[in-house]
């Protein structure tokens, strides 16, 4: 008996917007508007109880570590489960952790981030997985570009919402308990693709080979890698570009993010689409060659115009290598552990993001700034290597024919 039309097996056909895939992008931003509403306000609410800056950075680590540290396991529980209900548990304890903030005690700051990171784990894990069920094999690429704008522009949006919640009667209550509200909207959501997920889920049982794989799924550590070293290169770029251009003296150079988020949201469809075309060795290629041209516009920059140039054309490569190597870990997943190979494929961006921001500030420190984009050149061509030598390995673009979206 075929599956319903709107069953997470819809994937196998050529539809894009359906109604999972819809519901998925819905539920991720709610879950996303969570993290990035708190990022910059636990800073701040650790100063106001009188903390550091160093006591600030424990407690964003006491978030950062649980997800990296249980991911791969969550990979497994998603295989053996049910993808949309890990989501589900994912944002269910976003909302707990959000909600033990309220207590105003510091200690309860730390405890709440731990619940949150694993509930972090289960967002991501579960979405990642599901969005590799739900997008149709042909538009991988495009279906990665549609859901990474969607957690993009939640990205973009709620610091801003979690800093003017702070200017309000209630100031940091009102930021956690809105970031608690806006994720318990997401649930239902979330339960209704739960149940959508079940007629998926019946007919692909993870087998007892699969389940002694491992942690890690090594079928996609080549687009884990290629995805690695564009994030490791995007913090020079992402945080500490005003600070180069203040040492050049360049103002304005805020711009960029304007940029990179009208990038990030309005062109990532259209590279991952492209992606889908051309195949995922060019794209990735074509990404890695923007990337590289960016960072050596800012590396030899001695005013606003390329500092900007140079960061478009950063932002245009990660936009085009996010979405192509999420599809490529689609394409190399196994149908039967699509969980653990997604939670391998998602570490990168938050390693990626953290290592990174050591290696540039460590690189700042050494060989000042400038040297700090010649180190992130480098990371690019490794990435190059990388995508060459297993050029022979990345599938080549489908050959059929597309339906009506």
């Amino acid at each position: 008996m075929p599956p319903p039309r709107d069953s997470l097996s819809a994937g196998a056909g050529t539809r894009l917007f359906t109604r999972p895939f819809l519901l998925l992008c819905m539920a991720m931003v709610l879950g996303y508007a969570n993290h990035w509403m708190l990022t910059p306000v636990i800073p701040l609410y650790v100063h106001a109880q009188g903390g550091s800056a160093f006591v600030a950075g424990v407690a964003l680590l006491a978030f950062a570590l649980p997800s990296v540290a249980v991911r791969p396991f969550v990979g497994m529980l998603a295989d053996r489960w049910n993808a949309a209900a890990v989501l589900a548990v994912g944002l269910s304890m976003l909302v707990f952790g959000s909600l033990m903030l309220l207590l105003p005690v510091l200690v309860m700051l730390f405890a709440g981030n731990v619940v949150r990171g694993l509930g972090w784990a289960g967002l991501n894990t579960g979405g990642y997985t599901v969005l590799a069920t739900a997008a149709p094999a042909q538009r991988r690429g495009e279906a990665a570009g549609y859901y990474s704008s969607a957690t993009s522009g939640a990205s973009m949006l709620f610091p801003a919402v979690g800093l003017w919640l702070l200017e309000q009667p209630g100031g940091y209550q009102n930021a956690f308990a809105c970031s608690a509200v806006l994720t318990l909207i997401g649930l239902p959501v979330a339960l209704v693709l739960t149940r959508l997920n079940r007629a998926m889920h019946a007919a692909a049982k993870v087998t007892a080979d699969t389940a002694a794989a491992g942690l890690i799924d090594r079928g996609v550590l080549i687009a884990t890698g290629l995805n690695l070293c564009s994030t490791l290169a995007m913090p020079a770029v992402i945080a500490f570009l005003p600070l180069y251009a203040r040492s050049l003296g360049v103002a304005h150079v805020g711009f960029f993010y304007v940029i990179a988020g009208i990038i990030h949201i309005v062109v990532r469809p259209v590279l991952g689409k492209w992606s889908d075309a051309m195949g995922r060795g060019p794209a990735v290629a074509m990404g890695l060659g923007a990337q590289l041209a960016g960072l050596l516009q800012i590396l030899l920059a001695d005013g606003l115009t390329l500092i900007l140039a140079g960061g478009a054309f950063v932002a245009i490569g990660s936009a085009m290598i996010s979405s192509t190597t999420t599809a490529l870990a689609m394409d190399l997943a196994n149908p039967r552990s699509r969980g653990q190979a997604m939670a391998t494929f998602s570490i990168s961006f938050q390693i990626g993001a953290g290592v990174g921001a050591i290696i540039s500030g460590a690189l700042a420190d050494l060989v000042g700034l400038r040297g700090m984009y010649a180190g992130s050149i480098v990371i690019t061509l490794l990435g190059m290597g990388l995508l060459a030598a297993s050029w022979r390995l990345l599938p080549r673009p489908p050959t059929q024919s597309r339906g009506p979206t």
